[in-house]
């Protein structure tokens, strides 16, 4: 009786239990917004802070400032208390893990300015060049967001009482390896690379057969799935996961966690239970492009439920990588 009362309750407890992380989050999440703000003049105010149903809120972009010009404000227009105030907020929506790789992103566009682009192209690079921007002002019982925007990077962020939504999660690297200098050989979203090349080594030629959609990357070689109205939203493609042995779902999982283990501990668990209720039956696993490891690559984690996981070289270039995840019916909020 009393161990049919517990596994009764047990659910319910533990989605009070997440509930009561969620609600704690949000809470320290606007603190740490309103606590920037607070370090803002007026002027600056006005330029980081938006109408929460402004249409710009659901424009996300990867691309440099030339390509797609931004409205907030800017990483080197800021004062030192206003910056070590805008990492406390990062810090509120990612862990170490992901906070790390957002710097490196930061970091690597800098390498891009001095060593790869020339000028007048070099302008539009540079870790000065990136972007906070709230959206509607932070309450703790009202609904806000904010997105942390530049090249190779858009973490976008909805809060409504009670609940954090993540998505759209885009990260870059270019150069995946520094080639030269004191940290030559350093390399970001390595775990993403090899874990991807991992599982592909895992199939058997039967499996590869459903896996390997075509040999060439997808037309453009980049991210397929950026409104999340694509066709291929609809038409999942590849190996269901179910169909795969433990060891290879075993990957499949560290592969999942390779991104949404970028968010602080309290959101990852809530994403990972999602995936593991609402996904993970129809998870599927696709790549297209070639099957030699070091080569360009393109692979996708998707369920008709709203997972997406895209992994690319980008233009063919295997030291140019994007990333992006999304839980499509929790983006923005929800809309």
């Amino acid at each position: 009786m009393l161990r049919s009362f517990i596994l009764l309750f047990l659910p319910l407890m533990c989605l009070q239990n997440a509930r009561a992380q969620d609600t704690t989050l949000s809470s320290v999440m606007t603190g740490a917004a309103d606590a920037f703000l607070h370090t803002l003049s007026a002027g600056e105010r006005k330029e980081a802070l938006l109408n929460f149903n402004d249409p710009v809120r659901l424009q996300w972009s990867n691309e440099p400032e030339n390509m797609h010009p931004r409205k907030g404000l800017r990483l080197d227009e800021m004062t030192v208390a206003q910056k070590e105030a805008l990492h406390r907020l990062l810090q509120t929506a990612l862990s170490e893990q992901g906070y790390l790789k957002v710097l490196n992103v930061i970091r690597l566009d800098e390498w891009l300015k001095h060593h790869y682009y020339k000028p007048p192209e070099a302008q539009y690079y540079g870790e000065g060049l990136y972007w906070i921007t709230l959206f509607g002002k932070p309450d703790r019982n009202g609904r806000w967001g904010w997105r942390f925007e530049g090249h190779h990077l858009s973490l976008n962020i909805t809060v409504s009482p009670g609940v954090v939504n993540a998505t759209p999660f885009f990260l870059g690297t270019h150069p995946g390896v520094i080639p030269a200098g004191p940290l030559a050989g350093a390399e970001n979203l390595f775990a993403e690379t090899q874990l991807g090349w991992k599982l592909l080594a895992s199939l058997t030629p039967a499996e590869r057969r459903r896996a390997i959609l075509s040999n060439q990357e997808p037309k453009g070689a980049d991210i397929v799935i950026r409104t999340g109205k694509e066709p291929e939203v609809k038409a999942v493609t590849g190996i269901p996961v179910r169909s795969l042995d433990h060891a290879q779902q075993q990957i499949i999982k560290q592969l999942i966690g390779c991104y949404v283990n970028n968010l602080t501990p309290v959101l990852a668990r809530h994403y990972q239970n999602i995936i593991r209720q609402k996904a993970w039956a129809d998870l599927h696993f696709t790549w297209m492009g070639p099957v030699q490891p070091g080569q360009p690559a393109y692979y996708r984690i998707a369920s008709k439920e709203g997972l997406i996981i895209e992994y690319c070289s980008r233009l063919h270039d295997v030291h140019h990588i994007h990333t992006l995840w999304r839980w499509r019916p929790g983006d923005f909020g929800g809309r």
